[in-house]
């Protein structure tokens, strides 16, 4: 595929804002560097020419606007020591996340775009705002019921939506919004959390996008119709992973923050974050046993090309060594 080199520029500078936002301790120029990443992704969107890709991109240039604006309001309202900065801060890095309940502009954007933008949406576009909830946080501790608040609504409306609809990218999205409840309270206790849950997160999500693209699967009907058993089964592990079940990997970082919560006494919110992973869970698993007994059924258990989907496979059932360490180590 042929690629222009605004394109490619565009590209480079997409990487150049995200490691000057990582690198940067200001939080005006963590916010310019938030700015550059939107102004570099939107090319990236338009290069699906159609006029899907077209409406996404406006939808995603107007709604980061008018994030931006309440960012910079609650800035000028902080010089101004008004307390209802912390406010417009947080309503304003809650859109630009995709926060419930500021998260259907994500979940309409996310159907409209590519497998690989969608995961850089879900990932790469979240550091910075992310980095910025931890500055808030860091400078203003009494926002803290707040952010407990937005994280039990992120786990209900990412944990229920994904009942209600069969479309794989709403599904990746509800996932995320679900997954970034954890992270939001990851970031509020340490940093190296949010990292280390943020890494496992991406390297879940892309081993399950990766498999989505080569097959070129949509839709759950597609997951059922036009998998062999090995694929069906790999596929299966990874959204097992993806929704934290253990001994899966993506079980490891909800274990390091579960252990956090029991040593700070935050029983009630952990509560109601695992109450959210078992919905999730119960969805993932009907997913993975409907396909299992669909398998069994059609007489499906052929034989494939086991290496198509054995990175994908190791990466998700890795817990299976990582889970006794962390136990032992952590």
């Amino acid at each position: 595929m042929f690629f222009h080199p605004s394109t490619i520029l565009f590209f480079l500078f997409l990487i150049f804002s995200l490691i000057m936002m990582v690198s940067m301790n200001s939080w005006f120029m963590i916010w310019f560097f938030i700015e550059m990443n939107l102004l570099s992704f939107i090319p990236l969107i338009l290069l699906k020419k159609n006029k899907y890709s077209i409406e996404s991109s406006l939808k995603y240039f107007f709604i980061q606007t008018l994030s931006s604006i309440l960012i910079l309001i609650g800035l000028l309202m902080m010089f101004m020591n008004l307390e209802v900065y912390n406010y417009l801060f947080m309503s304003g890095l809650s859109i630009k996340l995709g926060l419930a309940p500021f998260h259907q502009w994500m979940v309409n954007i996310g159907e409209s775009l590519t497998w690989s933008l969608l995961g850089m949406l879900l990932t790469i576009q979240k550091i910075g705002p992310f980095l910025l909830f931890g500055y808030i946080l860091k400078y203003n501790y009494n926002n803290i019921y707040i952010i407990y608040l937005i994280s039990l609504i992120c786990m209900f409306f990412g944990s229920l939506g994904g009942l209600f609809t069969s479309s794989l990218r709403k599904i990746m999205v509800f996932s995320s919004i679900s997954h970034s409840s954890w992270m939001i309270l990851g970031i509020v206790m340490y940093i190296d959390l949010w990292v280390f849950y943020f890494s496992f997160y991406s390297l879940i999500l892309f081993s399950v996008l990766v498999i989505f693209y080569k097959f070129n699967i949509s839709n759950l009907n597609h997951m059922y119709l036009s998998l062999n058993f090995v694929i069906s089964f790999s596929l299966g592990i990874n959204l097992l992973s993806m929704g934290g079940m253990p001994p899966m990997s993506g079980f490891v970082p909800k274990f390091i923050l579960m252990k956090e919560f029991f040593l700070c006494h935050n029983y009630f919110i952990l509560f109601f974050l695992l109450m959210g992973v078992f919905i999730s869970l119960f969805f993932y698993c009907r997913m993975f046993i409907f396909n299992f007994i669909y398998m069994m059924s059609k007489n499906l258990f052929l034989k494939s090309k086991f290496k198509e989907v054995w990175p994908s496979l190791y990466i998700n059932s890795s817990g299976l060594i990582l889970i006794p360490l962390m136990m032992y180590f952590y």
